[in-house]
């Protein structure tokens, strides 16, 4: 008897455990409906009171699924950041005052030294922009050094900095050259009596830059600094009337009168050639036979203006006399002058050389008057 309650009571209990156990567990699933609902959209159909032929069907999305932002949290500033300002306006933020100072002068010295030209040469740059610096409150870009002065030479309309750079240039007017025909010199020859020089004209003028583009250019020179002279050439025209004989000694025309010159032959020896056409080639001056060693004299008071070889002479002196008048001697031995020295007339500038292949020593003396050879037999006693 005792057995059959216990059991029963058990039993119970058992029974009432699990109906506890199910309703739990509805609960928890009814629980769980809503955040299912989130993740796939259902459709509940209400029926509309009153209506008994059609039904209102009403569909229902369930919410989108909620989207978090992450927010990057600002960099951290250096302690002693600041902002630069340019004309009152942050440009970006830099680690130091003193970099800024130093971004500042690498711009404007790479925006005034840019790009000059080999003829021009920097006057003057300045900023024109008010620039200075804050403390950085972080409502500015932070850059480094280089990524700031990129910036500034990509835009600098930023930091606004003007140059004046002065160019000079010259001008060159080449000189026209005159030629006159004369028949003291022989046909085929040509002698240059002036050299012409050119025009030379110095320009100078400034140039403003404005951030790096032109703004203006102005002339404030203009000098001529040599005047041009034309190139005067003598075109000889004289053509012996029987070239292939020597030339006798009254060939050629003479030139102007020595006045107060007397000369005297440089050398006591023999005449054998005169002045004029030779087998065919002009001979500019007459020639003496002498001894080697013979005494060689100026012919005339004058300043040696050449003392030296020179191609198809050898030594060669040359004395300047008054009046246009010069006196070339060659070839010379054991000269006992020197360039720019006063001889006197008969005075001994050097002495005949040997013979060196020919059949005696032979001098050649020509006298020119104002650049033109003349035959010196005119002039000599």
């Amino acid at each position: 008897m005792k057995n059959g309650k216990l059991r029963a009571i058990l039993l119970a209990v058992f029974a009432a455990t699990l109906l506890t156990l199910v309703g739990v567990f509805a609960v928890l699933s009814r629980a769980q409906l809503p955040a299912l609902s989130y993740l796939e959209p259902r459709t509940v159909i209400t029926a509309t009171p009153g209506t008994e032929q059609q039904d209102s069907v009403e569909a229902q999305t369930a919410a989108p699924t909620p989207v978090h932002i992450i927010r990057t949290p600002a960099p951290v500033l250096p302690q002693n950041a600041v902002n630069l300002l340019s004309d009152g306006q942050a440009l970006f933020a830099l680690d130091s005052r003193e970099t800024a100072e130093l971004l500042v002068r690498t711009y404007f010295e790479r925006c005034a030294y840019e790009s000059i030209e080999q003829d021009c040469f920097l006057l003057k740059a300045s900023l024109v922009s008010s620039v200075s610096t804050v403390a950085a409150d972080g409502t500015a870009e932070y850059l480094s050094f280089d990524a700031a002065l990129n910036k500034l030479l990509k835009n600098r309309s930023l930091i606004s900095v003007q140059r004046t750079v002065e160019r000079a240039q010259v001008q060159i007017v080449e000189p026209d050259t005159e030629t006159e025909q004369t028949a003291l010199l022989p046909q085929g020859s040509y002698l240059y009596r002036r050299l012409g020089t050119p025009s030379r004209t110095l320009i100078l003028s400034e140039i403003l830059y404005r951030d790096g583009l032109a703004a203006s250019d102005v002339e404030t020179l203009r000098h001529q600094a040599t005047a041009v002279s034309n190139t005067s050439i003598l075109e000889g025209t004289y053509l012996a009337a029987q070239p292939d004989r020597e030339p006798g000694r009254g060939e050629g025309a003479a030139g102007k009168p020595a006045e107060n010159l007397k000369f005297t032959p440089p050398v006591r020896g023999i005449l054998t050639s005169c002045f004029g056409t030779r087998r065919g080639v002009m001979h500019y001056g007459i020639d003496y036979v002498a001894a080697a060693g013979t005494r060689i004299v100026a012919p005339e008071e004058g300043t040696v203006v050449f003392c030296g070889e020179r191609p198809g002479y050898g030594f060669v002196i040359d004395i300047r006399h008054e009046n246009g008048f010069v006196s070339r001697i060659a070839p010379c031995d054991d000269v006992a002058v020197e360039l720019g020295q006063h001889v006197s007339r008969g005075a001994g500038v050097a002495r005949m050389p040997d013979a060196e292949g020919r059949r005696q020593p032979t001098l050649h003396y020509e006298l020119q008057i104002d650049g033109i050879p003349y035959n010196p037999l005119y002039y000599l006693p």
